[in-house]
């Protein structure tokens, strides 16, 4: 798959927390793979958050210094807890040139409703999905309006929390090895781009009147 440059915004729980927290390889390995491709990816998660502070706790210094030393090709920054106002207008500047804003279930709960609500024709949300049988992720589930988005990427056992409630087409199954996931969740979120953009194109044909009558496309032309 060849990939046009865009620029992503990646908000994870944690990126350090690799044994607490098993996605934080995977996305680990998704910013590998974009920088292979020639993306311009950045990881933000936020400052004192629960599982880098136990990777902390457990193996203090050299758990940044292993991400640093590492992964030199991922651009990784923490970020202060935000709400209200002061949360979305960060989020609007942050946001401003990105292409692809992608969440991760799990962070907190205002950021990943107002990435949603931020979806636009030049900005692409993708909430990520990763662990199945997490409790504590079961509420959050229910509560994250996922139709703002423009595509869920989860695990095939969290499809049932996200069917009905947002376009079947926008939910994307991934699942495998570290490696295969991190490929999979950047295909599947420059296809559903992708697939926006062309969604738009089509509406914004079809309402200038250029188009072809509606005839003609469900019946694959006038003869």
């Amino acid at each position: 798959m060849t990939f046009p440059r865009l620029r992503w915004v990646i908000f994870v729980r944690s990126l350090v927390a690799v044994e607490e927290h098993p996605p934080a390889q995977v996305f680990r390995l998704l910013g590998r793979f974009l920088a292979q491709h020639d993306q311009e990816a950045v990881f933000l998660e936020e400052r004192g958050n629960p599982l880098t502070v136990q990777a902390l706790r457990r193996r203090g210094a050299a758990a940044l210094r292993e991400l640093a030393t590492a992964w030199p090709e991922l651009r990784y920054h923490t970020v202060e807890h935000r709400t209200g106002a002061d949360l979305v207008e960060w989020l609007g500047r942050t946001l401003a040139t990105a292409d692809l804003a992608l969440v991760e279930l799990g962070v907190d709960e205002n950021l990943a409703y107002w990435v949603g609500q931020l979806t636009r024709p030049h900005l692409h949300t993708i909430l990520v999905d990763l662990l199945p049988d997490v409790p504590e992720l079961e509420a959050l589930r229910r509560r994250l309006d996922p139709s703002p988005f423009t595509a869920v990427i989860c695990h095939p056992m969290n499809v049932p929390a996200y069917r009905g409630r947002t376009s079947a087409r926008r939910i994307v199954v991934v699942e495998g090895p570290p490696e295969q996931l991190a490929a999979a969740i950047a295909e599947a979120a420059i296809a559903a781009l992708l697939q926006a953009a062309e969604d738009l194109r089509v509406i914004s044909t079809d309402e200038n009147g250029s188009g072809p009558a509606p005839s003609q496309r469900a019946n694959g032309g006038s003869g």
